[in-house]
């Protein structure tokens, strides 16, 4: 009776391990106009919900379906974070010229760190409705001043549960390191890494 089971958990694994893996390999194409990496990643997210919650629907469909929904707000959001980096590079520079580098450049990377945790943190929110009653499947993606919403949420939780967001900037740093070590892995890295930022933000 028990090599069945095991058998069955380990073919679901497998699938799960796939579908993430698709997921990550979607984000990326739908990412290299490069503005459109949020909606992308909000995507991916609530792809790999459903597969967390066994609905069991076309991935592939799916997906693109969910792109073209939060890409409504969503490309507006990620103009907003490209900006964002783009200001962090130049404030790296010239910090590097200023005194009290060696205590301002920290500082910048701890601010960094926390901009890309609410950044993750908000397309989650945008995937999955962000609250213990989960939006329905079928549900039509936010857009607008609903990303708006998610971003000042997306703060709060992150200030309120630090734990979480230390889990999340985990996350990232190793999908960054991994990229480093293996750039190819750069195709897929995206799933993984949304399936991290649904994981914690389904503890709320």
């Amino acid at each position: 009776m028990r090599t069945p089971k095991r058998s069955t958990a380990w073919r679901t694994g497998l699938g799960d391990f796939s579908d993430c893996l698709l997921a990550g390999l979607l984000v990326a194409f739908a990412s290299v106009p490069v503005v459109t990496a949020a909606p992308a990643f909000v995507a991916g997210c609530r792809v790999l919900d459903r597969t967390r919650r066994d609905i069991g629907r076309p991935l592939w469909t799916t997906f693109w379906a969910d792109f073209r929904e939060a890409a409504r707000g969503g490309v507006l959001f990620g103009m907003g974070c490209l900006a964002a980096v783009v200001l962090f590079a130049v404030d790296l520079e010239v910090v590097a010229s200023m005194p009290g580098a060696g205590v301002l450049r920290p500082a910048l990377w701890v601010l960094a760190v926390a901009g890309t945790v609410v950044a993750l943190r908000t397309c989650e929110l945008v995937a999955t409705g962000g609250s213990a009653g989960r939006r329905e499947t079928g549900a039509p993606l936010p857009g607008g001043r609903a990303w708006q919403r998610a971003v000042v949420t997306a703060a709060r939780e992150t200030a309120a549960a630090p734990a979480r967001g230390l889990l999340l900037a985990v996350a990232a740093g190793l999908a960054v390191l991994l990229v480093w070590m293996l750039p190819i892995l750069a195709l897929v890295v995206a799933g993984p890494l949304a399936l991290a930022a649904v994981a914690t933000g389904g503890r709320r």
